[in-house]
């Protein structure tokens, strides 16, 4: 029989607060989305490697506070001015990828940054290095930013990877078994953007062969995958 035609569509992921997997490793995390809106610090921050959960759980907040949360993906003089005169009506501003901000970007988050300081909304920054290891050029934002509370998500522990798998595969409607989910585990890197990658490339092997995922299918996949990479 012939592989069947494999179709590159793009996978919904569940963003809700019940998908998130809360282990050791992220709980904290956990707890300042949680209590976001009853928090007395108006800036929060959160880091952590890529695919750790930072979007997931920014979706979570934006989820709890429904047209009164903005979510920034760029930043420039115009946008903020834009968006300080127009924030009235909203309790969080969220800005992703804090690792991508240039140096043109920094006088405009400094203004914003001082605007939910002094009664604007809370804000809440998302980056994959902390401030301290971040090249900011502008002393007073390097100074203000350094001060943030900051929460690392941290490597995945085996209850974390375990649930992570589970999450990975079912946004995929795939109902992972337990005896492959245990069987992956210990055997794929604990890093969160490649075990995404390895959930995709399973998921496409088992539909262009046709087979079940089971663990002699995974097995014989890792040799192969491990191999080319």
């Amino acid at each position: 029989m012939s592989a069947q035609l494999v179709f590159d569509l793009p996978q919904r992921a569940a963003r809700d607060r019940e998908a998130f997997f809360v282990a050791p490793s992220n709980e904290e995390a956990v707890h300042v989305i949680d209590g976001f809106a009853d928090s007395q610090e108006p800036v929060q921050w959160l880091y952590g490697p890529g695919g750790s959960g930072k979007s997931h759980l920014a979706a979570v907040l934006a989820a709890q506070m429904p047209t009164h949360a903005l979510t920034l993906d760029a930043l420039d003089a115009a946008m903020v001015s834009s968006v300080i005169a127009a924030t009235d009506g909203y309790q969080a501003i969220i800005i992703d990828d804090m690792d991508g901000l240039t140096a043109a970007q920094e006088e405009p988050l400094f203004h914003l940054f001082n605007h939910c300081k002094n009664g604007g909304p809370k804000l809440l920054l998302l980056s994959q290095l902390p401030a301290r290891q971040m090249a900011i050029n502008l002393p007073d934002l390097r100074s203000r930013l350094a001060a943030v509370p900051a929460v690392g998500l941290a490597q995945p522990d085996d209850k974390l990877m375990a649930g992570l798998l589970d999450k990975l595969f079912a946004d995929r409607q795939i109902n992972l078994d337990e005896k492959v989910r245990d069987y992956l585990v210990p055997r794929i890197a604990r890093d969160f953007a490649a075990m995404g990658a390895l959930v995709k490339a399973i998921d496409e092997a088992a539909l262009a062969a046709q087979k079940p995922i089971t663990v002699p299918f995974v097995a014989r996949f890792l040799d192969s995958y491990n191999s080319v990479m």
